[in-house]
C-alpha cells in the first residue's frame, strides 16, 4: 500500500510539475525532473512530513518500476525513428559521438587525477569520473527531441544515432571500470576481446533476427485471434532484446531502442503499428516516463555541496564544457551550421540515467569507501556525480529550446 501511495504523488506531482512546463513554453521533462528534485528535498528536509519517501530510492520494486519507465521510453524512441533514416546519419553520428566521448572522458580523468588524494584506488576513480562524463543519456534526449518535434528530423537522427553509439562505447569502459574493480587491476588483452566479442555478437544476433524471424512472426499476426496479440508480441521481441543485451554485457536500454526500430510498418502492417505505438506512448509518457524522471531527482543529497562545493561546480563545468564542445566542434566541421552544433552538443550534455546506473555500479562496488578511511571528497563523490547528472539532464531542454526551432509534436 505504501508503494502504491508513493507511486501516486509522483505521478501527480511530476505530471503537474510537467503542464507548467508546457504552459511557460519548456519542455515538460523539466518539470517532472524538478519535482523529483523537490520531493527529494522535502523528505531531506522533513523526513516525518513523507516518511514513506525515506529510502524509496533503495526500494527494489521502485526501481523496477523506474527500469520499466526507461525500457518503455526507448522502446517507444526506437518506434519513433526510421532504421534507414538512422543509416543515412550513422558516419556523421560516429564522428560526433567519437569527439562527446573522447573529450569528456579525458577531461573527466584529469579532474579526477588533479583532484583526489593519492591512493591505490585513484586511477579507478578518476577513470570512473572520466566514463560518466563520456555517457549520454539516449531516454532523456529522445524524449526531449520528441517534445521538440525533432525526432524524426536529419538533425534528431544524428543526435540519437551519436548518443547510442556514444553508450554503447561507454558501457562498454563501465564494463571495463567494473572489471577493475572486481580485479583490481586492468584486464588483460584476451578479456578485453571477449567483450568486445560479446558486443558485436549482440549486433549479430540484432541483424539475424531483424533480418529473417520479425518479419516472418510480423507477416502472420493477422492469423491469431487474440486480443490485443500484436502489442503482446512486439513487447515480448523488445524483453528478448533487453534481456540479449544484458546478456552480452551491455545495458538493456541499447536493446529496447533497438528492438523499436525493428517493430516497421512493411511487416507488421500499418494499423498494428500505429495500434502498438499508441499503447507503448500511453504507458511511458502517461505513466513510467514521469516516475523515472521524477525519480532522478530523488537521488539528489546536497551533503556534497557542503563537503566538496568547489569539486562538484568544476565536475559540471567540465561535464557541460565536455560534451557541447567535444560534440559541437566535430559537428561543425561536418558542415552542421553554428546553432545546429550547439544545439548537437546540447542535445548530448544530459547524463540522466545512465550516469546514476554508473554511479550505482561503482557504489556497489565499493569505489567512494575507499582507502581507509575515507577522504571527505571520495565520500561526497557520488553525491556529486548524482547533482551533476541532474542539473546537466535539467539544462539540456534549455540549450535545445535555445538552438532549435520547435516543430508541432510528433
Amino acid at each position: 500500500m505504501e508503494l502504491l501511495l508513493i507511486i501516486l504523488v509522483i505521478l501527480v506531482v511530476a505530471r503537474l510539475a510537467g503542464e507548467l512546463m508546457e504552459r511557460v513554453g519548456q519542455a515538460a521533462i523539466l518539470g517532472e525532473l524538478l519535482a523529483g528534485v523537490v520531493l527529494g528535498l522535502l523528505v531531506t528536509g522533513f523526513p516525518n512530513l513523507l516518511p514513506q519517501f525515506v529510502g524509496i530510492s533503495d526500494n527494489e520494486v521502485f526501481k523496477a518500476i523506474c527500469n520499466l519507465g526507461i525500457f518503455f521510453l526507448m522502446f517507444m524512441a526506437g518506434m519513433e525513428m526510421r532504421l534507414e533514416q538512422l543509416a543515412e546519419v550513422s558516419k556523421r553520428g560516429s564522428v560526433i559521438a567519437l569527439g562527446g566521448l573522447l573529450l569528456p572522458l579525458a577531461l573527466g580523468y584529469g579532474l579526477g587525477w588533479l583532484w583526489l588524494p593519492a591512493s591505490e584506488y585513484k586511477f579507478a576513480q578518476a577513470f570512473f569520473l572520466g566514463v560518466g562524463l563520456s555517457i549520454t543519456s539516449i531516454a532523456i534526449t529522445a524524449k526531449i527531441l520528441m517534445n521538440f518535434g525533432q525526432l524524426r528530423t536529419k538533425l534528431g537522427s544524428t543526435i540519437v544515432s551519436a548518443a547510442v553509439i556514444d553508450d554503447i562505447i561507454g558501457l562498454g569502459l563501465l564494463a571495463i571500470l567494473v572489471s577493475i574493480l572486481e580485479m583490481g587491476r586492468m584486464p588483460s588483452g584476451g578479456e578485453l576481446a571477449i567483450l568486445a566479442v560479446k558486443i558485436l555478437g549482440f549486433f549479430v544476433f540484432a541483424i539475424i533476427v531483424g533480418r529473417f524471424m520479425i518479419p516472418r512472426i510480423g507477416t502472420r499476426l493477422h492469423r491469431v485471434k487474440m486480443a490485443e496479440v500484436g502489442f503482446s508480441v512486439a513487447l515480448a521481441i523488445a524483453l528478448i532484446f533487453a534481456v540479449a543485451a544484458e546478456f552480452l554485457g551491455m545495458h538493456f536500454i541499447i536493446g529496447a531502442f533497438i528492438a523499436g526500430l525493428l517493430i516497421r510498418e512493411r511487416t507488421f502492417g500499418d494499423w498494428v503499428v500505429r495500434d502498438i505505438q499508441q499503447k507503448v506512448s500511453g504507458i511511458s509518457l502517461g505513466f513510467l516516463a514521469p516516475i523515472f524522471f521524477a525519480s532522478i531527482g530523488l537521488y539528489l543529497d546536497l551533503s556534497a555541496l557542503s563537503m566538496a562545493l568547489p569539486f562538484t561546480l568544476v565536475l559540471i563545468l567540465v561535464a557541460i564544457v565536455g560534451k557541447v564542445i567535444g560534440c559541437g566542434l566535430p559537428a561543425r566541421l561536418l558542415k552542421f551550421s553554428n546553432r545546429e552544433s550547439l544545439a548537437i552538443g546540447s542535445a548530448m550534455n544530459g547524463r540522466g540515467e545512465v550516469l546514476l546506473i554508473t554511479a550505482s555500479v561503482a557504489l556497489a562496488a565499493g569505489l567512494f569507501a575507499v582507502p581507509v578511511p575515507t577522504p571527505p571528497i571520495v565520500t561526497a563523490l557520488f553525491s556529486s556525480v548524482v547533482i551533476a547528472a541532474i542539473v546537466t539532464s535539467i539544462l539540456t531542454p534549455f540549450g535545445l529550446k535555445l538552438f532549435l526551432k520547435r516543430e508541432p509534436k510528433e
